[in-house]
């Protein structure tokens, strides 16, 4: 078990989506999980994300990863930073992203939060 664990915060299936192939990539995770926003208000969703970080969390330093920066999954989120629940928000989470937040776990925060960055960004591209 690592010192961090990570909520995929996400519209609809994605972030059940999102682990699933990432299950496919790096193998079953025991510190990441989904929430949806379906069906919730602000102060639910929230609750439903601290009430997951609180009971499988196990004290470990909490990474949330949001689809949207601004959608109601990323200002949850945010609020939930800002209250001091979390250590970090991520927002526009990709599947790279995740494969690093796995096989990156025992960085210093600074450079692991670098080395996610690094990676997500680098991955979006075109080929035409």
């Amino acid at each position: 078990m690592t010192g961090r664990c990570g909520v995929v915060v996400a519209h609809g299936r994605l972030g059940e989506g999102l682990i699933s192939a990432l299950t496919r990539v790096a193998g079953s995770q025991d510190n990441l999980w989904a929430v949806s926003n379906d069906d919730l208000d602000a102060e639910s969703l929230m609750a439903d994300i601290e009430s997951l970080v609180a009971e499988r969390g196990s004290g470990r330093e909490a990474i949330l990863f949001s689809d949207l920066d601004g959608g109601s999954c990323c200002q949850a989120c945010r609020r939930l930073l800002t209250s001091g629940a979390v250590r970090a928000v991520f927002y526009g989470v990709n599947l790279p992203l995740l494969i690093e937040f796995v096989f990156l776990q025992d960085l210093p925060f600074d450079e692991f939060c670098e080395a996610l960055l690094k990676k997500s960004r680098g991955a979006l591209g075109v080929h035409s």
